[in-house]
């Protein structure tokens, strides 16, 4: 899956870098990134579908239904993590 990121992978700390100059000018800069809506039935593979897009497992797991409402996700980027 690392082939897959590899866009974001740059892409992101140039953003970032962006974003910092514009703030140190006293600017800010307003994105409007993507939005992904996923639905499905249950035990569909809604979440492993969010997973394998970002490239890293972040949600709850378990067995019956575990992701039971609408939730609203903001992924930010931390290299040293």
């Amino acid at each position: 899956m690392a082939w897959a990121n590899r866009g974001l992978e740059e892409l992101i700390p140039l953003v970032n870098k962006l974003q910092d100059a514009f703030s140190q000018v006293g600017h800010r800069m307003d994105l409007d990134l993507p939005q992904i809506a996923v639905v499905g039935g249950q035990s569909a593979g809604k979440s492993s579908v969010l997973e394998n897009f970002v490239g890293r497992d972040f949600l709850p797991r378990g067995s019956g239904i575990v992701t039971r409402r609408p939730l609203v996700l903001q992924l930010i980027h931390n290299p040293k993590a």
